[in-house]
């Protein structure tokens, strides 16, 4: 059955699967569907990495890359923040909690993440845009934006 959506995605089927695994979004791509690879966490250089494995694997059929790229967002005049600044926003009651979790069960605490990088997730121009560029510069069909429309400068 021959859908719009499939033919503006230049797919046999209107299914569209995201997937963190590069496998899974080149099996659903070779299946006749449209794999969509979250990349949110991916520093620029696996990006790069994953989508050239994609492309080789998939022959040049369309997939599409899933970042999350807020259109607005705490701390955006200042290009992000970082966790430290982004844990004093929790409740002291959630922090509290979490801090009794890691100490009942021996888990150390993560280390501090790169400023704009909240839990290794790149929400800032700052650390999307580079993915972005990565993204463009390989033969994608879709980029995605988890967190909704995109801020209105990249469209």
């Amino acid at each position: 059955m021959r859908t719009r959506v499939a033919e503006m995605l230049g797919v046999e089927f209107a299914i569209c699967a995201f997937s963190h695994c590069r496998d899974v979004v080149a099996a659903v791509t070779n299946a006749g569907g449209f794999g969509i690879l979250g990349a949110t966490a991916h520093s620029p250089q696996r990006l790069q990495s994953e989508l050239a494995w994609i492309e080789e694997q998939t022959g040049g059929k369309p997939y599409g890359v899933d970042l999350l790229l807020p259109p607005k967002y705490v701390g955006a005049e200042q290009g992000g923040i970082d966790t430290s600044q982004a844990r004093t926003l929790l409740p002291d009651e959630h922090r509290a909690f979490v801090d009794d979790l890691l100490a009942r069960y021996g888990v150390t605490a993560p280390a501090a993440e790169p400023r704009g990088s909240l839990g290794g997730l790149n929400i800032s121009p700052k650390t999307y845009e580079p993915l972005l560029d990565v993204a463009f510069s390989n033969n994608i069909r879709l980029i995605a934006s988890a967190l909704g429309p995109p801020p209105a400068d990249l469209v």
